[in-house]
């Protein structure tokens, strides 16, 4: 710990005297002319994650935007959004893992006649590089809501392209220089389990050329859990987690810390971007990879550590350390500058679920002397030399294996008691509230009865914090999750937790539209 307590130190002072006045908020509309941009998300997926993140992405980017804050609007798989140029575009979508691709708006109409009669009246300018010169394209026909038999799409191309003025580039079905997309959204015909009469219509039609498409299949296929080294039963979903890392606005050079780190998804997901990721628990067995594995047809673990997990990614220079230690002793053991030490904490706490919450007790148990065999005494005491005061003078025999007489006051694992789930995430803000910088970001689950959940009054709060965003995420018909993300208000502002009292910031589960 010394070692990164020294580096912590080291990294505060070089990054409070260059970036004292970084971390600024750039979502507002630039003077220069904003272009429209059409951001095509993954139809079902998480859908009431997609704002957060798009928000903290482009917070990360310091990008300016304008977009509808309709919630509505963010349930649509196609997402129409202004902003600067193609490069604050492809710096969204190269971390996004819910976006699928990007495109620049040409045309945006209702209807198929509509369509056509904007495509014959588009600027020269603003067609010519792509489909008159000596590059050339394809044209791509995709459908949200309905799937399209290629006998369906070949007219609909065909009406487009002959709309055009003119098109002199050549047609590259293998390798074009530019792809041409045609986006149709049709009504859903299921919203859940309600179906809608007046499903499968074509209701939107958008048309553009294709910026880039998003990173999202690679990492889910390069970081994916069936091939990690170190899993537990309760490790975190790779996209899930792949959301925290970018809510959290985890990038290159932060230091990301997980009090409850369990195996390690969360702050893997903040080294693929660059983060140097640690973090505490109070289980030393998967700290040290001890005890059964949770894989199937493997008994024991063999060396299954966060660290191999490191090593497995090739991020070893983005590993910190682990700690043995619950929130409440975790004070004891970091020494905290004033203004904080980390630039985000994403964590899941453990609540009673799958797995037990609980912490060191503040009460030692009086442990009565016992009989143990000599190999289960040498193991407490790290193979030391076993005194004779120690021996039982009767040399009772177990199986063949005599014992011996331990003293209460040998080393041995903490007593533990019951932690309250209250309790835990009151213990939460509090140490995140001495760790993170001001403006740093904390990220983490709240477990709810759906029945009994009404709105922010619902979730934990603390003076030095602001919520930006509750997301549900749907358990079952009883129980629900929301991951809560919150700021930290700089060391002179202190939040009246009534004023942020705002439902417009939760976003509970829904379907796609």
């Amino acid at each position: 710990m010394r070692y990164i307590n020294s580096v912590c130190i080291k990294y505060i002072i070089t990054k409070y005297a260059k970036f004292s006045t970084g971390r600024c908020l750039y979502v507002s509309q630039s003077k220069a002319k904003m272009k429209k941009y059409v951001f095509s998300f993954a139809a079902s997926e998480f859908v009431n994650f997609r704002w957060i993140e798009f928000k903290s992405l482009a917070e990360m980017e310091q990008l300016s935007y304008s977009v509808s804050e309709s919630k509505d609007d963010w349930l649509r798989p196609f997402v129409v959004i202004e902003m600067e140029n193609d490069d604050s575009v492809l710096s969204i979508i190269k971390r996004s893992v819910l976006i699928k691709s990007a495109f620049h708006l040409w045309c945006d109409a209702a209807t198929l006649s509509e369509l056509i009669e904007q495509v014959a009246n588009l600027p020269s300018e603003l067609v010519d590089p792509y489909l008159n010169g000596c590059d050339t394209f394809k044209i791509v026909l995709s459908s949200a809501h309905k799937k399209l038999k290629q006998e369906e799409k070949i007219p609909i191309i065909e009406t487009i392209l002959d709309a055009h003025k003119r098109i002199d580039a050549q047609v590259s079905l293998s390798s074009p220089d530019h792809q041409i997309n045609i986006l149709l959204e049709y009504t859903p015909k299921n919203l859940g389990k309600n179906t809608v009469s007046s499903g499968g219509h074509l209701c939107r039609l958008l048309y553009g050329r294709l910026i880039g498409g998003s990173i999202r299949r690679i990492m889910m296929n390069d970081y994916r859990l069936s091939e990690r080294a170190h899993l537990g039963n309760t490790t975190m979903n790779v996209t899930l987690a792949a959301i925290m890392a970018n809510v959290g606005l985890c990038r290159k050079s932060s230091f990301v810390w997980d009090p409850f780190i369990g195996t390690g998804s969360t702050v893997i997901a903040a080294s693929v971007w660059g983060s140097f990721g640690g973090g505490s628990d109070i289980d030393y067995s998967v700290l040290h990879g001890i005890g059964m594995s949770p894989k199937a047809g493997q008994e024991k673990r063999c060396g299954e550590t966060l660290r191999s997990n490191y090593e497995q990614y090739k991020l070893e220079s983005r590993y910190l350390d682990v700690m043995v230690a619950d929130i409440v002793s975790l004070r004891k053991f970091l020494r905290i500058p004033h203004g904080g030490l980390f630039d985000a904490i994403i964590t899941d706490p453990p609540y009673g679920f799958r797995e037990r919450s609980c912490k060191v007790s503040d009460q030692p148990v009086e442990r009565k002397p016992t009989l143990v065999t000599k190999h289960r005494l040498a193991e407490i005491m790290g193979n030391m030399h076993i005194g004779d005061e120690n021996r039982n003078g009767n040399k009772d025999e177990v199986d063949g294996e005599s014992l011996v007489l331990v003293p209460h006051d040998l080393p041995h694992f903490p007593h533990k008691e019951v932690y309250p789930v209250n309790k835990i995430y009151k213990d939460l803000m509090e140490l995140a509230a001495d760790l993170l910088y001001p403006n740093g970001r904390l990220v983490f689950w709240v477990p709810v009865l759906r029945s009994e959940f009404i709105g922010v009054k619902s979730l934990p709060h603390h003076l030095n914090f602001r919520l930006l965003a509750a997301c549900e995420q749907t358990l079952n018909t009883r129980t629900s999750r929301y991951l809560v993300v919150m700021v930290k208000l700089d060391t002179n502002q202190q939040l009246n937790v009534s004023s942020n009292e705002n439902d417009d910031l939760i976003f509970p589960a829904v379907y796609a539209k």
